[in-house]
């Protein structure tokens, strides 16, 4: 897949602020994910990579890359969140925000990240969670939320479909896999 430009939704973040994103699929099995990001460092809270990157809940709540994939026709979808500390979580949704739990078959997210005075980036490679193992097309949209340094929020996707920032909305979902 192409590199995709992210929007910001509303006009929560520098015009000068670009993040681009591409998922690609490389087996049946599972995906990689770039995002590239351009901004003042001294603008953007850019969490410094570690080694051991852990499962944690609530990534979304500071700087956040994340990935949301389902197959067309099933009203359960996926979340994926990484962020550039290595941190990161696969969550299954059984239905629009419903039913939120750690997917099972998911035990780690490789991730790099690096960051510089105005670049910033992120690879990740993971599996795909058992049900969508072989299923083709899926459906997906690619998110961030970035958080600058007075910790405001933007949020940024392929795809905004309604009236507020929401990255659980299928209609969003506009790449396929």
């Amino acid at each position: 897949m192409n590199w995709q430009h992210l929007k910001v939704f509303g006009n929560t973040a520098s015009n000068q602020w670009q993040v681009q994103a591409k998922v690609t699929r490389i087996s049946q099995d599972s995906l990689a994910l770039e995002f590239a990001l351009s901004a003042p460092a001294a603008e953007l809270i850019w969490p410094a990579a570690r080694s051991g990157g852990k499962r944690l809940n609530e990534l979304w709540q500071s700087t956040c890359l994340e990935l949301f994939i389902a197959r067309a026709g099933d009203e359960r979808y996926w979340e994926v969140n990484l962020s550039p500390s290595g941190d990161w979580n696969v969550y299954q949704l059984d239905g629009y925000r419903q039913g939120l739990k750690p997917e099972p078959s998911i035990n780690s997210v490789a991730t790099t990240s690096n960051s510089g005075p105005d670049r910033h980036q992120l690879q990740a490679s993971l599996a795909l969670p058992q049900a969508l193992i072989g299923a083709a097309p899926l459906q997906a949209n690619l998110c961030a939320v970035l958080q600058d340094t007075n910790h405001s929020n933007s949020y940024w996707a392929v795809s905004h479909p309604g009236s507020q920032a929401d990255f659980h909305a299928r209609k969003g979902f506009v790449l396929e896999v």
